[in-house]
């Protein structure tokens, strides 16, 4: 049965730079804000800017006997969603949520640390993503030149 989520929240964070010439995470961690409330802060060095090819891919898995690919796996061009978002309406979705409270919302190149701060779930988005109750997994690789540079993954509870 799928209901649509009152509460959710972060259960942890972890990043990974797969690439540590190119970027370097020196803060990745979970803050709780007030009661049932946590925020992510995310502080990613960029030793190699400006960055003005940037590929993402964004899945949900969802736990059952470990996480497991779950409804989503889509990957855009960032540079040129960042110019035309409309084009990609379901990404425009997960984007609007997930670059809140950052400075990555914006087009390349990126010539500047990537930073966010405070970042909380917000109910609202699963009136698009209708999860059942449970533990799930936002995975977000990052390329840039093609090549896979950052391996983020945020998990939550609905």
């Amino acid at each position: 049965m799928v209901v649509i989520a009152k509460s959710v929240r972060f259960t942890n964070f972890k990043c990974n730079s797969l690439d540590l010439e190119f970027s370097t995470f020196s803060e990745c961690s979970l803050k709780m804000i007030r009661r049932n409330v946590v925020g992510l802060n995310m502080t990613c060095h960029l030793h190699k800017a400006p960055v003005n090819n940037v590929s993402v891919n964004f899945s949900i898995y969802k736990k059952s006997n470990g996480y497991v690919p779950f409804m989503l796996n889509v990957s855009t061009d960032f540079c040129k969603f960042t110019k035309n978002r409309d084009r990609q309406p379901l990404f425009k979705i997960l984007a609007e949520f997930l670059l809140r409270n950052t400075n990555i919302n914006h087009s390349c190149p990126f010539d500047h640390d990537l930073i966010a701060r405070n970042l909380v779930l917000d109910p609202k988005l699963f009136n698009y993503l209708p999860l059942q109750t449970g533990d799930y997994m936002f995975k977000i690789m990052v390329a840039a030149y093609n090549d896979w540079k950052a391996d983020v993954n945020l998990f939550f509870k609905v």
